[in-house]
């Protein structure tokens, strides 16, 4: 592998790592006003770059494991600033999606909450309405 090719796997690389941070960003941004479908449409894109991403990974590895002995300087060089590069990424990544995992444990308690107190007004309203007609265990004055 030349220089040339080796540029070109890193800038595959550093574009399938910024994809991710960027939907991940713009999912996080956009997440109070996302509908049930939205939210499984970004999972599914998330999910496809992320495998996209290890396959990447895997190939590269193997291709410059390989080949990293007899690399020229600038190439070895180069190897270096992308695993740097990645590592930056990869807790980039790592604190997304645990912003987006604290975001939807407090929409969920959220929700929680709503349907306790819905569940409670559901529960009264039934008890009022039961009390409306006369008790089946007293006598009617009238009789």
């Amino acid at each position: 592998m030349n220089s040339y090719d080796l540029e070109k796997e890193i800038s595959r690389g550093k574009g399938l790592f910024a994809e991710i941070v960027r939907v991940s960003s713009d999912f996080l941004e956009r997440f109070a006003d996302l509908d049930p479908p939205a939210i499984r449409e970004f999972e599914r894109k998330r999910q496809t770059l992320l495998e996209t991403l290890v396959v990447f990974h895997a190939k590269f590895k193997q291709k410059f494991l390989i080949e990293e002995k007899g690399l020229p300087l600038a190439m070895t060089t180069q190897l270096e600033e992308f695993m740097i590069f990645k590592e930056v990424f990869v807790q980039i990544i790592m604190e997304k999606n645990a912003a987006i995992i604290s975001q939807a444990t407090r929409s969920r308690e959220r929700l929680r909450t709503e349907l306790a107190v819905v569940g409670r007004g559901k529960q009264a309203l039934r008890g009022y309405n039961r009390r409306k007609g006369p008790a089946l265990k007293y006598l009617n004055k009238t009789a």
